[in-house]
C-alpha cells in the first residue's frame, strides 16, 4: 500500500502482505484473461490501515483473479502520465477455496475470511456504492470457488507450491510433509514489516524495540555476525508462540534476526525508481543537497517504505 493521494475517507479495514501481483487488468468490470490467469473483477474499493501512518481509508485499484486479489494506485492499464511514479503492486493476498465473503451493507463493508490453519487471516474492504459491494461480493466467490486447494501448502513468497507430484495414496499430509510451510516473519511483504494485519507489532518491529533498550550498547553489533542456527532457531521459536524478547536473549542474535528480514523481503525497501531520484538529489550543489534527498524521499517513496526506511 502506498502513496498519498486526495482520496476519501472512510471506515476501517486492513489487507494482508503481497504476492507477486498478475498483469495489469482491465478497466472494465467484465471477467478476462491474461498470460492464463482469469481476471474475475477490476476496479476501485477503499482500504485501511493503521499503525503505518494511515489514519483514513485510502482508495485503490483491486484486480481479481483465480488466484490472487491485488491492488495498484491507480488503474495500471491506464496510460501514465509524463513524469508520474511507476504504478506498481502495492500488496495483496493470495486465494485458496477455504475463503467465505461476508457483506456488512449499511456501511458497505465486504470481508474475506480464510480459515486455513496457520494461514488463517482475514480483510476487509469498503465498496462505493451497494452496487459494487455485491458485484464484488458476487466476483470473489466465484474466484474463492476456483481458487487453489487450501490444503496446498503456501511458498514463503505467497505463492502456492502446487507444482509438486502428489503422493501415491493421495495423502495431503504427506504432501503436507513434503512441501515448506509458509513462514510467519521470513517473506514478509514490506506492506506488513511493522506491523501485523490487526495492527499489532510484528517480528521486526518487536526485534528493533529490543535493540533500542538491549542492543545500541553492545560491541560489534550488526558487524558481528550470530550463528545462523541460532538465528533460524529464533525465527521458527516465533512462529512456535514465543513471541516476545526477554532481556536475557542474545543481541547479536536478534540483530542478525533484522538483517535476515531485511534481506529476504520479496520486494527492495529502496525501489529502483527511489534510488534514481536519490541519485539525482545527490547531483545537486552541495549547500542543497540535504533538502534534495529529503524531498526524493518523501515525493517517490512508497508510503510502507518511507515508514520502515524511517524507523
Amino acid at each position: 500500500m502506498a502513496a498519498r493521494s486526495n482520496e476519501p475517507s472512510q471506515g476501517d479495514g486492513s489487507i494482508p502482505p503481497p504476492p507477486p501481483g498478475p498483469g495489469p487488468g482491465p478497466p472494465d468490470h467484465q471477467a478476462s484473461s491474461r498470460a492464463g490467469n482469469k481476471v474475475f473483477k477490476s476496479g476501485p474499493l477503499f482500504l485501511s490501515s493503521k499503525g503505518i501512518g494511515w489514519t483514513s481509508w485510502k482508495k485503490r485499484w483491486f484486480i481479481l483473479t483465480g488466484t490472487s486479489l491485488v491492488f495498484f494506485r491507480s488503474d495500471p492499464s491506464a496510460i501514465p502520465q509524463k513524469g508520474s511514479e511507476v504504478n506498481l503492486t502495492l500488496g495483496g493476498i493470495d486465494l485458496n477455496n477455504s475463503g467465505s465473503v461476508v457483506v456488512k451493507a449499511d456501511k458497505k463493508l465486504l470481508t474475506v475470511a480464510f480459515a486455513d490453519g496457520r494461514d488463517g487471516r482475514a480483510f476487509t474492504l469498503k465498496a462505493e456504492t451497494l452496487e459494487d459491494l455485491y458485484e464484488w461480493k458476487t466476483a470473489l466467490e466465484n474466484a474463492l470457488a476456483q481458487a487453489p486447494s487450501a490444503t496446498l501448502v503456501m511458498g514463503q513468497n505467497g505463492i502456492f507450491r502446487n507444482d509438486q507430484a502428489a503422493p501415491v495414496d493421495g495423502s495431503t499430509e504427506q504432501l503436507k510433509d513434503k512441501q515448506p510451510m509458509k513462514s510467519m516473519v521470513i517473506g514478509r511483504p514490506i506492506l506488513l514489516a511493522l506491523e501485523e494485519v490487526d495492527g499489532t507489532p510484528s517480528f521486526l518491529e518487536k526485534a528493533l524495540r529490543f535493540m533500542e533498550e538491549y542492543g545500541i550498547k553492545v560491541e560489534g553489533i550488526l558487524r558481528q555476525a550470530a550463528d545462523v542456527d541460532d538465528v533460524e532457531n529464533r525465527v521458527r521459536e516465533y512462529e512456535q508462540g514465543k513471541t516476545e524478547f526477554s532481556p536475557e536473549e542474545d543481541p547479536h542474535v536478534v540483530a542478525d534476526c533484522i538483517k535476515y528480514i531485511l534481506r529476504e523481503m520479496p520486494s527492495s525497501p529502496v525501489p529502483a525508481s527511489c534510488c534514481n531520484a536519490l541519485l539525482e538529489a545527490c547531483r545537486v550543489d552541495r549547500e542543497h543537497r540535504v533538502n534534495a534527498m529529503r524531498t526524493a524521499i518523501c515525493e517517490t517513496f512508497p508510503e510502507p517504505n518511507r515508514c520502515l526506511l524511517q524507523r
